[in-house]
Order: structure tokens, then C-alpha cells, then sequence
């Protein structure tokens, strides 16, 4: 049940008359139009398993696409050194005959 103006009114008027005019004021602008817009424990309760059930998601898909990129590096790393390997032996393979020819001239 969500308060009415004239309700709202009544309470700007006590606080005014039973504390102060600018007590008043900040509460009435603290408060909602509709009372039954404000979170309460388990509201913030719900809320906060929701976050970390949205947070273990993330972590989750985080690591994933952290093995993901590490298997991907891993796999470039290994395809880039073989390669190196391959040209390093024939580069030597190729200096060696060349030494054993220039050799035999």
C-alpha cells in the first residue's frame, strides 16, 4: 500500500511541528513517492547472491578464455620454435657442404 499525498503532507507537517522545518524537508525528499520501492534486508539479501552467482559466471569465463589464449600462445610458440629448429639445421647443413666442397676444391 503506497502512501497518498495528503499522507505525505501529514508527515512533512508533524516532522515540521515535532523537530524542525529543514528535517522535514530532507525527509520527504529521502523518501520515495512509493514506499513499497524500498529494498529491504532480504530484497538486498537476493540481490547479493544474484551479483556473486553473476560473478562466479564471469570468473568462470574468465579462466576459460585465459586457457583458451595460453593453449593458443602455447601452440603459436611451439609451431614459431620448430620452424626456427628447421631453419637453423638446414643453415648449418648448408654451411657444412659448402665448407666440405670449398674443402675438396
Amino acid at each position: 500500500m503506497s502512501m497518498t499525498e495528503p499522507e505525505r503532507h501529514e508527515l512533512y507537517e508533524l516532522a515540521k511541528r515535532d523537530v524542525s522545518e529543514r528535517f522535514a524537508q530532507l525527509m520527504i525528499k529521502a523518501l520515495p513517492p512509493d514506499p513499497q520501492r524500498l529494498a529491504t534486508k532480504d530484497d538486498l539479501a537476493v540481490l547479493g547472491s544474484e551479483l556473486r552467482a553473476e560473478m562466479a559466471d564471469l570468473r568462470t569465463e574468465l579462466r576459460t578464455g585465459i586457457a583458451e589464449l595460453r593453449t593458443e600462445m602455447r601452440d603459436m610458440t611451439s609451431g614459431q620454435t620448430r620452424t626456427m629448429m628447421f631453419g637453423l639445421v638446414g643453415s648449418v647443413t648448408a654451411l657444412a657442404v659448402t665448407q666440405l666442397i670449398v674443402a675438396a676444391l
